[in-house]
């Protein structure tokens, strides 16, 4: 017993990088222990506290990101006061490789496998994920009964899942795939773990407040189960980092954000299920005054554009278990989502990069011209309670320059007017501008009765927002009425405008 523990043991004085070859030969044979701040014989090497901190961040991280594994225990250990690390290496399932290569353990040497040996582990590799891949030293007993009932909550709420399919845990590892050879998947960790980052380092989302790129205001570090995530992301951003026009429709209060929320949600979604934990590397969201980015590793073809992109899960438990969940619909609507969602509340379209500040992929959005415009007239008007509503509605006098916030002003009390400072004769043109506006859009439902939105949006170069506020003052004020149903009907034009 005592040969076949040696064979599995290394000694190491101090830690080295060229030390990463032997934890993946350990876990591509039976597995293993590794000690740092030990002599050859066994005897401690007191590292002393300070080393020991940097080493039990450091130690794993490296594993992760080299090896991309991470069913390894890395732990500070007290030999008469004296300190130590123990590194102890699970038996791998899957084929383990460092620097493009496969090493394996044979007695107490280190091997590196080639030719046909190889070539078979590569074939095996690329049938799994690294989500798929089992954790050893996780059992279902210490995952998170809150993770389990937020994804009952939403699967019910969905109609994706019931019945006998949610009733235990087990049930739901059990449909959602997360159980291998009797073993939790890295996936399941992730899922359900309140504190997954003990088995997958850099699973958790930091959020930065940015006067600019350089310049950080304020920080959280967002950790939990990525069910955990899903909901507590969108809360923080919501309470500590946006702010929210309010008005009210009695008696129901109403906040509008500077981003439509369901384009934020999906993003965040989306961040979560396609990040590559495996790199060990959080998310970022990065809020500015009027621009939101969400940034993460990820994996995209090289041909990867917005306009022609596929659905590709690195994570495919994990995309799973949101789709059973309910939180996304259909797998490859993501962007088309977003975008869509942005027009429906006249805001740019996202930006969409590969490969920006170091991650792989990042999601831009930026507040409308018309949310800029009120927030300047709320930051005039600090102790004023106002109708933003009626703001709203009283903006579409104001020309496309004055919505680019310069036209300064004042807001009367608490019914939303607007007072403007500008001189008299700009009302006239800013009426003119709304009249041409209105009679234009009049015209295009005139010449096609069946006119979608987008293409209202196309031939008048305005916001969708703007042009649904048109329609419903024409339908109000007797000018036009809609015939049919929403997706079927047609528009009629009534009278035109004089």
């Amino acid at each position: 017993m005592e040969d076949f523990e040696l064979q599995n043991i290394e000694y190491k004085v101090i830690w080295k990088k060229e030390f990463l070859d032997e934890i993946c030969g350990m876990a591509n044979a039976s597995g293993g222990k590794m000690y740092i701040g030990k002599d050859d014989d066994g005897n401690t090497v007191d590292l002393g506290v300070t080393e020991t901190r940097k080493l039990l961040e450091s130690i794993p991280n490296s594993i992760v990101q080299a090896l991309n594994y991470s069913n390894v225990s890395v732990d500070a250990k007290k030999d008469n006061n004296e300190l130590y690390i123990e590194i102890i290496v699970h038996k791998s399932d899957t084929p383990v490789f460092y620097q493009g290569s496969m090493y394996k353990r044979i007695g107490t040497a280190n091997f590196k496998v080639e030719g046909n040996q190889q070539q078979s582990a590569l074939i095996e590799l690329r049938n799994k994920t690294w989500d798929s891949s089992v954790v050893d030293n996780v059992s279902i007993a210490d995952l998170d009964e809150e993770s389990f009932d937020i994804f009952r909550e939403e699967a019910i709420s969905s109609g994706k899942l019931s019945g006998k399919a949610l009733e235990s845990r087990e049930k739901i590892l059990e449909e959602l795939e997360l159980i291998r050879n009797g073993k939790l998947t890295v996936a399941a960790v992730l899922l359900f773990h309140r504190k997954p980052s003990k088995v997958v380092p850099g699973a958790s989302v930091l959020i930065g407040k940015m006067r600019s790129d350089a310049d950080l205001v304020s920080s959280d570090e967002i950790k939990g189960s990525l069910m955990m995530l899903s909901r507590s992301i969108l809360d923080i951003l919501k309470v500590k980092y946006l702010y929210a026009l309010i008005s009210y429709d009695m008696p129901t209060r109403i906040e509008t954000l500077a981003y439509p929320f369901d384009a934020l949600r999906e993003a965040v979604y989306n961040s979560l299920m396609h990040n590559d934990w495996s790199s060990g590397q959080s998310i970022l969201i990065k809020v500015y005054d009027y621009s939101l980015s969400i940034l993460n590793r990820a994996i995209l073809d090289e041909d990867w554009t917005v306009e022609h992109h596929k659905s590709r899960h690195i994570n495919p438990l994990i995309s799973n278990a949101f789709n059973k969940a309910g939180l996304v619909e259909k797998f490859g609507t993501g962007i088309t989502k977003m975008i869509d969602a942005c027009k429906d509340e006249g805001n740019p379209i996202p930006l969409f990069e590969a490969g920006a500040d170091g991650m792989d992929f990042c999601v831009t959005f930026k507040a409308s011209r018309i949310y800029r415009a009120l927030e300047k007239y709320r930051e005039l008007n600090k102790d004023a309670v106002v109708d933003y509503r009626k703001v709203l509605a009283q903006m579409d006098k104001l020309t496309e320059n004055n919505l680019d916030g310069t036209i300064s002003g004042t807001i009367n009390g608490t019914d939303g007017t607007i007072t403007k400072t500008k001189t008299p004769s700009h009302d006239s043109k800013s009426d003119d501008y709304v009249f041409s506006r209105k009679k234009r859009l009049l015209s295009e439902l005139k010449r096609n009765s069946q006119i979608t939105l987008d293409q209202l949006e196309a031939a008048l170069s305005l916001p969708r927002r703007t042009i649904a506020r048109d329609i419903e003052w024409l339908k109000e004020n007797g000018y036009l009425e809609r015939i049919g149903s929403k997706k079927s009907g047609s528009w009629h034009v009534i009278k035109e405008l004089e």
